[in-house]
């Protein structure tokens, strides 16, 4: 271990992966603060293995995990949803989170290959002078996709070589985040802990992103056509229109089981599509507001992402690694690695005859 050089940037990523400030993780490691921002500030070069075996204790990684040479990435602004009301400590939290899922998933695929036949593509709405709407008919055009409602965002999203994560981010008020990396496919990182219709719709948006933004622009404008995007490829006009004519409450429970979409997102739709007056919408709006003050009725089932997960079944199963070895490979405790990737057998109740 002593041949290599410890990382303070991976200091830095697990202690926020835990939530922790440097006082924190002084107290917990039994050091002093003044060490902590000393070696995340790169002043400290070296560190004894006594030193390295406290943090490492304290944040609940190998000592391993300070000694890889991958390097921090940050996000693109634009991805980001509803992160205006975000703290600082949060969004540490939520980016550390991603770039060790990152880091797993880059060494994962130096053993696994993922072959698309119809990979994301990227249309550039400037170049091609396609609104969102366009972009969104033309992807489902691509895929193949018949009339009606999409089946599964996320079995798309991977039959096309992208690998969708479910994070817990702690919070509510950021959906997902996705990018592409360098040598890496197309990696969509989503908050597992929101309602199923909006998981859907926050996917859709995020894939819209992918479609459409490879270069960054004006943040309103890009969430306003990731959002367009979102509900034509989920809603497309000429498929939904029927269903939304004259549009209440009492029936858009119905109209959302079908197409798996929330009743907010419908009244918008038919707002967008100009189904009903600013008059109607603001009425149904407060309708909404009175009725699902606790959440909306028939609730829809979250999509469930396979690939990482058969990324980690193909390395125990086809190259013979034990827990351990695959632990020591993605640095990590072998209690995280069977939490976070490896399905535990659910409960069942066995009735005798």
């Amino acid at each position: 271990m002593s041949e290599d050089r410890f990382n303070a940037d991976m200091l830095k990523l697990a202690r926020d992966a835990r939530e922790f400030t440097q006082a924190d993780l002084a107290k917990a490691a039994g050091v002093t603060q003044a060490l902590v921002s000393k070696i995340e500030n790169g002043l400290i070069g070296q560190l004894s293995d006594d030193t390295v075996e406290k943090l490492a204790l304290a944040v609940k990684f190998p000592p391993t995990f300070f000694y890889q040479k991958e390097r921090i990435v940050g996000f693109p602004h634009f991805h980001f949803r509803k992160r205006a009301k975000l703290g600082i400590k949060a969004t540490a939290h939520i980016g550390a989170i991603i770039n060790i899922r990152r880091q797993h998933i880059t060494k994962l695929l130096r053993s696994y290959e993922i072959v698309a036949a119809k990979p994301i593509p990227q249309i550039d709405l400037d170049e091609t002078g396609l609104t969102p709407e366009k972009v969104a008919e033309r992807l489902r055009a691509y895929w193949m996709l018949p009339r009606g409602p999409v089946v599964n965002v996320v079995e798309l999203i991977e039959a096309a070589g992208g690998i969708v994560v479910l994070c817990r981010f702690g919070t509510t008020l950021l959906d997902g985040i996705s990018f592409r990396a360098e040598g890496l496919p197309p990696l969509f990182f989503m908050n597992r802990d929101v309602p199923g219709d909006r998981f859907r719709f926050s996917l859709a948006h995020e894939l819209g992103h992918m479609v459409m933004h490879s270069s960054p622009d004006d943040d309103e404008k890009m969430e306003d056509q990731a959002h367009r995007f979102a509900a034509a490829f989920l809603m497309p006009a000429g498929e939904i229109k029927p269903y939304l004519v004259a549009p209440k409450l009492s029936s858009l429970g119905r109209v959302k089981a079908y197409w798996k979409v929330s009743i907010k997102a419908l009244i918008k739709r038919a707002y967008d599509l100009k189904l009903i007056t600013d008059n109607q919408y603001r009425w149904l709006n407060v309708q909404y507001n009175k009725a699902f003050k606790t959440g909306e009725p028939i609730p829809i089932e979250r999509e469930t992402p396979s690939r990482l997960r058969e990324m980690v079944q193909y390395h125990l199963n086809e190259l013979a690694y034990s827990i351990a070895d695959l632990a020591g490979l993605l640095s990590v405790n072998a209690n995280d690695l069977e939490r976070a990737y490896i399905p535990r057998p659910g409960i069942r109740l066995v009735v005798s005859n």
